[in-house]
């Protein structure tokens, strides 16, 4: 089923089954899972929801949704509630689905995705939900299974459910052979941690009879009915493609729901065929695409998988890219990356990872680096060494001209032009007149004695 039409119904999911299946459900008093089944619910700190097919047949998530409601109660039409569409991907039987709202050890599962919604610890009610549209345009809306919880003493399955201060790891696992629930805390190795103290009346969760194991689910590759889930035969020791670029933030006037992308390149000397083999993405929660059948990589040659068609997205802020072979063996993996700039990508060149402001999807990577900033005591130190270049300059001797002659060069070291000379007869009559206006009484002065003395001359002098 298409995510456009998925749209569609997932908004009216809602009303339609607070009107309808709500009374029936919250009357049963059991509920037999049918062929998706909710194995593990965490409501507190780092929230999780595990769904494990158990069925014998694969099964196309899209066809089903999580309906949430945040009372353990959902017969009141005054409940919120939310619904997720699960990813457009094909379950093998046995395998699990994990929805985590923020990061979990995945611990086997096949596939991983967000958890669109946030679970109360105090009450709630999750259901699975198989929607088939039908000739008519209506749907038929066809209940999987279902869990609810509280922390009082009665009126759900998981009774007790303590706050996230009070016991963050605290999580529940389902019993696939009858269904109960146990309540326990998962270790760093994936394996269950019991608890120590056992309840003194009501028991927060059944207990499990003495040396049964904890649920476990073990996926053979060899179990599966499924051609996409074999290497193909015509791979068989050829070299795998090398993941070669990723574009985790996109540049301006792009988006990164359609034009992030992860690029392959296949350096052998023959095609190399891609069907079942997935992309990964993600450092502790993981997301997946499953590369459709009849998908090939040429030999010596690259290809791009853009968002828009995997409906992956590569975290700004640290991540990576691998991709699997159809067993989920690694074929190739990116280096991590921490933060990611604006239309940056994160290339491999020469064996090694960089980050190139040139992206070229489906190309050979162009390594052009971001330009270093100039730090405020580099620029500083820069000028006062271009300016002492400047003076030196300024007192070259010009060794074409008279000997002692300064070449008065400018600051680009060039001489400057000839003056006109127009220009400077003005400025030395400028100068003239500004003296004759200025030293006036003197020169007034001088011309008096000069007076007085041709006068002096010209009187006859004393008779003998």
């Amino acid at each position: 089923m298409k995510r456009p039409i998925a749209n569609l119904w997932v908004g009216t999911l809602s009303l339609l089954l607070c009107l309808t299946s709500f009374s029936s459900l919250v009357s049963a008093q059991a509920f037999s899972p049918q062929e998706l089944t909710l194995i593990e619910v965490k409501m507190t700190s780092s929230e999780t929801v595990v769904i494990q097919n158990t069925s014998s047949v694969e099964l196309n998530l899209s066809n089903y949704l999580v309906q949430y409601f945040n009372k353990h109660n959902p017969a009141s039409l005054s409940v919120p509630t939310d619904a997720q569409q699960l990813p457009d991907m094909v379950l093998a039987p046995k395998q699990t689905i994990l929805l985590n709202s923020d990061s979990a050890a995945t611990c086997g599962a096949a596939a991983v995705a967000e958890l669109d919604f946030t679970l109360s610890d105090s009450s709630g009610y999750l259901m699975l939900v198989k929607v088939e549209p039908q000739s008519d345009g209506s749907f038929i809306y066809r209940p999987q299974d279902r869990v609810n919880w509280t922390s009082t003493t009665s009126g759900a399955d998981l009774l007790k459910v303590p706050s996230a201060t009070a016991d963050a790891k605290a999580v529940w696992y389902r019993k696939i052979v009858d269904g109960s629930w146990q309540q326990a805390q998962l270790g760093n190795d994936c394996s269950l941690l019991m608890p120590a103290i056992e309840p003194a009346n009501t028991p927060t969760y059944l207990q499990w009879a003495t040396g049964e194991e904890p649920p476990a689910t073990i996926v053979s590759a060899t179990a599966t009915s499924s051609a996409e889930s074999i290497i193909p035969p015509a791979n068989i020791g050829l070299p795998g493609p090398v993941v070669t670029e990723l574009l985790p933030n996109t540049a301006q006037g792009q988006t990164d729901s359609e034009d992030e992308f992860i690029e392959l390149y296949n350096g052998g000397s023959k095609p190399y065929e891609l069907s079942g083999y997935i992309l990964e993405v993600g450092l502790t929660t993981k997301r997946v695409y499953k590369i459709p059948g009849g998908t090939t990589i040429a030999a010596k040659s690259f290809k791009t998988f853009f968002s828009s068609d995997t409906g992956l997205a590569l975290s700004n802020t640290g991540s990576q890219a691998s991709l699997l072979d159809p067993l989920g063996n690694v074929v190739s993996r990116a280096a991590d990356y921490s933060s990611a700039k604006d239309g940056h990508s994160w290339a491999l060149a020469n064996g090694k990872w960089y980050w190139s402001t040139s992206p070229t999807p489906s190309l050979a990577n162009v390594i052009k680096q971001p330009v270093a900033k100039m730090s405020s005591a580099t620029k500083k130190s820069t000028l006062n060494k271009s300016s002492a270049g400047v003076v030196r300059a300024a007192s070259t001797t010009n060794t074409s001209g008279s000997a002692g002659v300064s070449s008065s060069l400018d600051p680009t070291g060039n001489a400057p032009g000839k003056v006109h000379p127009l220009v400077l007869a003005g400025v030395g009559g400028l100068a003239l007149l500004y003296a004759g206006y200025e030293y006036r009484h003197d020169v007034a002065n001088q011309f008096y004695r000069l007076r007085r003395y041709r006068a002096a001359r010209r009187e006859p002098g004393p008779t003998a």
